[in-house]
């Protein structure tokens, strides 16, 4: 519940569009939503594309830290 929580916050920080998100991390738009929904979790790659383009840590967002 924290990563969908946190992704969703660093979704809302970022002028990005879902689909420009999923095409720098070389993944389906349809995982974003997933993300979004609590469907399920990126995989190690994943995350650290997802942190590289919404320029958070994953410390944030996995919840281990509050920056």
């Amino acid at each position: 519940m924290i990563f969908q929580k946190r992704f969703n916050e660093a979704l809302l920080q970022t002028s990005l569009k879902q689909k420009e998100i999923a095409e720098q991390c070389g993944i389906n738009p349809s995982c974003i939503t997933q993300y979004k929904n609590g469907e399920s979790e990126p995989t190690l790659n994943t995350l650290y594309d997802l942190c590289r383009v919404l320029n958070v840590s994953a410390d944030y967002l996995l919840g281990l830290s509050e920056i």
